[in-house]
């Protein structure tokens, strides 16, 4: 009878140095020990970063609700302004150019300053027109058209070198190809007229004279006779 070898397993003890290092596992075990160690760091850290992001999303989800809002008044206000309801109008438009320091409060404070020269309120609208012009690098599209209604105002305030000096700079604003161009020349003369100053208004009228047409030449080429003749 064949004698029955007994195999017996050797076992080999495994020790720490025979484990090769795992990167990751290295990495896992280093970061739970940091957080271990700095868990109320950590928890700052996150609750801190959470608050950041809140305070962002509200930030910018009241300026997107902040510009909608004023949108929808300056709408509002402008539908009420083109009826002719300039006293409404100006309720709304003052309380955007109090609320929005944007494109549509500039906008506002311009057409503030349009109702109450429109109710010739001059020296209401002189203020809404500068206060627009001293905020108008937001919104440079009313600056010409600003200085125009100053010097309505200044006119109808009768301070009439005031009134000719803000269209003397309306008159400089534009090009000569631009319709205002001669519409300001023409009444720069008559406001430096009225302002006693006829040099001045000499030298308007007869730019209108040599390059207008029509009608407003022939008026121009009168006023200089007459300011020349007096």
């Amino acid at each position: 009878m064949a004698t029955k070898r007994k195999v017996v397993a050797t076992k080999r003890r495994v020790v720490k140095r025979d484990i090769k290092k795992d990167p990751l596992v290295t990495y896992a075990v280093k970061t739970s020990q940091y957080v271990q160690e700095h868990f109320n760091q950590v928890i700052i850290g996150v609750a801190v970063l959470i608050a950041v992001i809140a305070i962002v999303t509200f930030t910018a989800n009241s300026r997107k609700n902040s510009a909608v809002q004023s949108e929808r008044q300056l709408a509002q206000a402008l539908s009420l302004f083109q009826q002719g309801d300039y006293q409404a109008a100006k309720v709304i438009f003052s309380q955007i150019s109090e609320r929005y320091g944007s494109r549509n409060g500039a906008i506002a404070e311009y057409y503030a300053a349009e109702s109450n020269l429109a109710e010739r309120n001059y020296s209401q609208a002189l203020l809404h027109y500068e206060s627009y012009l001293d905020d108008a690098s937001k919104f440079r599209g009313f600056k010409t058209a600003a200085l125009y209604g100053i010097a309505l105002c200044h006119e109808g305030l009768e301070n009439f070198s005031l009134a000719a000096e803000s269209m003397e700079q309306v008159f400089n604003s534009v090009d000569e190809g631009d319709p205002r161009y001669l519409d300001a020349a023409y009444l720069a003369g008559e406001l430096f007229a009225k302002a006693g100053n006829n040099e001045r208004a000499v030298h308007y009228f007869q730019t209108v004279a040599d390059k207008a047409s029509g009608n407003r030449k022939d008026k121009a080429a009168v006023a200089v006779t007459l300011l020349d003749n007096p």
